[in-house]
């Protein structure tokens, strides 16, 4: 049976881990910790010497990728695995229909990175049964890191067709398990101190938290004048659900999409359920009173939302509320403001729900995020030296590199095990990351990065132990909304054609947001739900018609992975 671990069974091993672990201080010089074994595993005998014969080229779809070329990491990764590699730009927004034109033309980066989510995971599949991508091998004893990371998750049962594997699962950067905890709402904790209005360990009920909100627009404690602090915002993929929808959610399975969810062994269509109509009418309320930024429902690239909280005009946002995005919030509101509290500028609150002051929502993020194929066009010395390089990647040198860069000119291993840093360090006493830009490529198969962030020595102490704190929290605390594997990923003929519906409904929820009246919105929904289902019980019948349907999630991962 494979191994799929649970998040909830490593706590105990971060916890060990974090105290036994020399943390940094703002003191570059004290900045070390002990390296970890995340897999055992060694690369093979080519990939470990890095001699090859032959010159091999690949490409590779990519953003940034003007930044990954002139760069130290480039230089020793080319040598190491005698590759050149041919990165094809890609903006994120475009990664879907980037992926649907070199399909149809035929013409496909060596190997797709692709977004592999329940947008497009049909056509994903419908390619595959075309022939454009070449399966990984059934015997991976020649990559003993990727047949670890296969015997430990479940990705390969997600990205089987036809009884052979077709896509290397790219995971989310708090990758440990099959799922991840990685959603929140950021705030200014200064302003509430400032109000008197903070609450201990950042908990506030709904009330608490909404009332916050208005004294900040109201008071206005960044000093920004009139009409110039604003209130909540989140990206569009968070929008408008994080406000109110998400909240409200008590079911086993909870999306940051509205998916279908399973309620007494059947699927039924989440938007049609009361809980999700009280939730977008709670919005409504939050969005008419001006408490959500008004811009919301246009800002489609996602982009302004977070800008005004940089520029101290935002009171709180919906985000990843990882150790990442804290440090690089953190880092933003200090570039704006030089003299701000950096924690306290860019928080995270724990808030309850609108109905229920001990209920906290929290949602577990599916960590297959992206996924990585292989062109049929490929030449075998293509798939295995990119097999190569992967495997290399997923060992302990591999995570070093991708985390610090080379040993010897950016990092070095001390004989306990400790790592000392040789980065430069800036006018604030931060460590200053010498590829920022250019971890692209090596950072697409990420596995244990949790264990690695929490004791990564490029971080500022306060943000590693705040992240931890919180995800802790959550896990002991929350309510978390689990993933549906089985649903998202099998492939039925209506679910393939039609999709999932995610666009429809969160184009309409925006829409009534701007046309509907608090006493008219549930009667309009349910009109366009109604109008929805005909299309979508085509859906639901092929998922109630599946041999399996999940009542428990200790149940169906189980399922997935035995």
């Amino acid at each position: 049976m494979k191994k799929v671990f649970v998040w909830i069974c490593i706590s105990a091993l971060l916890l060990t881990m974090l105290a036994g672990c020399a943390a940094p201080t703002s003191s570059p010089s004290s900045d070390s910790t002990a390296v970890t074994q995340s897999d055992g595993a060694e690369p093979s005998q080519a990939a470990t010497s890095g001699e090859y014969a032959e010159r091999i080229t690949l490409s590779h779809n990519i953003t940034d990728a003007d930044k990954q070329i002139d760069n130290a990491l480039y230089d020793y990764f080319s040598a190491k695995f005698n590759v050149d590699m041919e990165y094809i730009p890609m903006q994120f927004g475009e990664r879907h229909e980037k992926a649907r034109i070199w399909a149809a033309s035929g013409d496909l980066p060596d190997v797709l990175w692709m977004d592999l989510n329940e947008n497009i995971y049909s056509e994903w599949c419908g390619w595959v049964d075309s022939g454009l991508f070449a399966p990984i091998p059934d015997d991976l004893s020649r990559w003993p890191a990727i047949e670890e990371q296969f015997d430990s998750m479940i990705a390969d049962e997600l990205f089987t067709r036809n009884g052979s594997v077709y896509a290397m699962a790219a995971m989310r950067d708090m990758a440990s398990a099959d799922f991840t905890v990685c959603m929140g709402l950021v705030y200014r904790a200064d302003w509430a101190e400032k109000l008197g209005m903070r609450k201990e360990n950042d908990i506030y009920t709904w009330d608490e938290f909404m009332d916050l909100v208005r004294a900040c627009i109201e008071q206005d404690p960044g000093g920004n004048g009139p009409g110039k602090t604003f209130g909540m915002s989140a990206p569009q993929w968070y929008f408008p659900d994080m406000f109110g929808i998400y909240q409200l959610n008590t079911y086993e399975w909870g999306f940051e999409e509205p998916f279908f969810i399973e309620i007494d062994g059947q699927y039924v269509w989440y938007p049609t359920t009361q809980e999700y109509i009280d939730g977008l009418k709670i919005a409504k309320e939050l969005y008419d009173e001006g408490l959500i930024w008004q811009d919301n429902v246009v800002d489609t690239n996602s982009t302004m939302y977070i800008d005004l909280y940089y520029a101290g005009q935002m009171v709180a946002v919906g985000t990843h509320a990882t150790i990442a995005n804290l440090t690089s919030g953190r880092d933003k509101m200090v570039e704006s403001f030089p003299d701000i509290d950096r924690e306290d500028s860019y928080t995270i609150a724990k808030v309850s729900s609108p109905v229920d002051d001990n209920f906290f929502w929290q949602k577990q993020s599916p960590c297959y995020w992206g996924a990585n194929s292989i062109s049929a066009t490929t030449t075998q010395a293509q798939r295995e030296r990119f097999l190569d390089m992967w495997n290399w990647l997923l060992t302990e040198e591999g995570m070093l590199f991708r985390q610090y860069g080379i040993e010897g000119s950016d990092y070095n291993i001390a004989a306990d095990g400790s790592i000392e840093l040789l980065w430069e360090i800036n006018d604030k006493g931060q460590y200053v990351d010498p590829y920022a830009s250019a971890r692209g490529f090596y950072s697409r198969p990420v596995l244990n990065d949790a264990e690695y962030a929490f004791t990564n020595v490029s971080i500022p102490e306060a943000d590693r132990q705040d992240g931890y704190n919180a995800w802790m929290w959550d896990w002991e605390n929350a309510h978390i909304g689990k993933v549906d594997y089985n649903m998202l990923y099998t492939s039925t003929p209506n679910k393939d054609t039609l999709g999932l519906f995610v666009a429809e409904v969160k184009a309409k929820a925006i829409e009534l947001l701007l046309s509907s009246t608090p006493e008219t919105i549930e009667a309009d929904w349910r009109a366009w739900t109604d109008s929805m289902m005909p299309k979508v019980q085509l859906v639901l019948d092929d998922l109630n018609g599946l041999d399996y349907i999940p009542t428990s999630y200790e149940d169906l991962l189980e399922h997935m992975g035995g």
